[in-house]
């Protein structure tokens, strides 16, 4: 297949979408424009990227965070009544055993 020199023939009279025509505008810029644009692209994509998922990691760590305080202060603190609860008992029991003796 050879390659064909677009710059020079009329593409008007073609029905050229928008892509076709930002590919044959691609086509034709020398090869140092085209990787340039190829790498200057790509670094605003992985950009983009890159902070869509860092808001999700974010989005993530938070929810984990908050599921974890939640866990904690709905067991902490019950465990602490209801350990208190067990002491009183035991205290009471072994009170009233002592007084039977």
């Amino acid at each position: 297949m050879t390659d064909i020199d677009l710059t020079n023939i009329d593409l008007s009279n073609l029905d050229l979408s928008a892509l076709d025509r930002v590919a044959v505008w691609y086509g034709n810029l020398p090869d140092v424009a085209q990787k340039a644009l190829s790498i200057v692209i790509g670094a605003v994509v992985a950009y983009v990227v890159f902070k869509i998922v860092a808001k999700i990691i974010k989005g993530i760590i938070i929810s984990a965070i908050a599921a974890i305080l939640a866990f904690l202060l709905a067991t902490v603190p019950g465990n602490m009544i209801l350990s208190n609860a067990y002491d009183r008992v035991e205290q009471q029991v072994t009170a009233s055993l002592s007084q039977a003796q």
